[in-house]
């Protein structure tokens, strides 16, 4: 499902792990139906690409719909180890990172291997 808009980039926020949230406003009213197309794609991954004045002619959209992206993000265990160094850096940074990422891995590790047959 693709979803064209008008919009307005109305903020941008700089993230603990360096990425960006971005917030955009459509320019009109969306009816029902409009934002159920926005809301099916809410947690979703997908590309933006954002032209800053204008609108898009149908062969430009054509063209962007042709264009195979292949999406790179962080893999879990990345977003794992993020999540986790900022949970060490919220207790103070009580010994070494790499310490804690290990043990506290371990810890899981264990929990997940006490539920299996």
């Amino acid at each position: 499902m693709n979803l064209l808009r008008q919009v307005t980039l109305d903020r941008s926020n700089r993230k603990k792990d360096k990425s960006v949230s971005i917030t955009f406003i459509t320019d009109t009213e969306q009816s029902t139906d409009e934002f159920m197309e926005i809301d099916k794609l809410t947690d979703t991954m997908g590309v933006l690409y954002y032209k800053a004045h204008g609108s898009l002619t149908q062969q430009e959209v054509d063209e962007l719909d042709k264009v195979d992206v292949e999406l790179e993000g962080k893999t879990k265990s990345k977003r794992l180890r993020a999540v986790m160094y900022v949970y060490w850096k919220q207790l103070g940074e009580q010994g070494d990172f790499k310490e804690f990422y290990s043990s506290y891995m371990e810890k899981i590790i264990e929990k997940i291997k006490t539920k299996l047959d």
